[in-house]
């Protein structure tokens, strides 16, 4: 693990970026990035941005961040709603699925040529997201969430997909409220079926992520603020491992962190905007 201080450049052709923590902070870009971002592309590097963010297409996505500033197309987006629709529609015989999640979540599953089952015992796939609104409560759409799971699986063997495995997210106000793999455990519990979790920190969206982004690995950088689900999975995947600290992650953090976990991260930046000292 390096300071950025005791290198001279990173040999890199192409960055992948979290979003939540190092380009946004809630509903505000972090300062400075957007002209970093800028000046990456300007000096030819390709950028793509991963989130796992279960709720949201990624049109609906980009125009959120465009109103923030941050200049982001669809195409340079890996979400892990997207990357969900991806995975399930290169497998799918019959395209046929049933969905529990956002109207984000149905509109990328849709878009992708998949056909959404009013009958979940229909289903040659379950894809479950979050069924959870701000407030922590099932939203209308997916009120037989629960008992529609049980019978895809149990009743049509549908194979089960998760967008993600988180188990709790800031709701309104920052309060916790329950989050996708918090059913994903209900739905465990009942018919002992595991499912293909897709987003972060599987290595399946690091492989889109890397897709996308047009470059291979050993060319190509994460740039994240979480050990576990940033740094480990993009190290395993074989990209060089930023860890910036605008996010989660503490330099105090860092000093009690196991010896193995410390070794996964190439480099520590207290900002984003350092990346312009060492690419060129």
């Amino acid at each position: 693990m390096m300071e950025v201080n005791k290198i001279k450049f990173l040999k890199i052709k192409g960055i992948i970026f979290d979003i939540d923590g190092v380009i946004k902070r809630g509903s505000f870009p972090i300062p400075g990035v957007i002209d970093t971002i800028s000046e990456l592309k300007k000096r030819g590097l390709r950028i793509v941005f991963l989130s796992n963010l279960s709720t949201k297409s990624r049109k609906e996505y980009s125009e959120l961040l465009q109103k923030m500033g941050i200049h982001v197309s669809p195409e340079d987006l890996v979400l892990a709603t997207s990357a969900t629709a991806d995975y399930v529609f290169k497998r799918s015989i019959t395209k046929k699925v049933y969905v529990i999640g956002s109207k984000g979540l149905r509109d990328e599953i849709a878009s992708r040529g998949l056909k959404i089952m009013d009958n979940p015992e229909e289903a040659e796939y379950l894809i479950v997201g979050s069924p959870f609104d701000e407030m922590g409560y099932v939203t209308e759409d997916n009120r037989w969430a629960f008992t529609a799971a049980i019978r895809a699986i149990l009743l049509s063997g549908a194979k089960f997909v998760a967008v993600n495995p988180d188990k709790l997210f800031p709701g309104t106000g920052g309060k916790p409220v329950p989050g996708t793999g918090t059913f994903l455990g209900a739905i465990r519990t009942a018919t002992g079926a595991k499912p293909t979790i897709i987003g972060k920190p599987s290595h399946l969206i690091f492989k889109m992520a890397i897709d996308r982004l047009g470059v291979s690995p050993e060319k190509a950088a994460i740039v994240g603020d979480q050990v576990d689900i940033d740094i480990i999975p993009g190290k395993r995947a074989g990209l060089t491992t930023v860890l910036v600290l605008t996010g989660l992650t503490r330099r105090s953090d860092l000093e009690k962190m196991p010896h193995r976990k410390r070794a996964m991260i190439d480099l520590v930046l207290e900002h984003p905007q350092e990346l312009l000292k060492i690419v060129r």
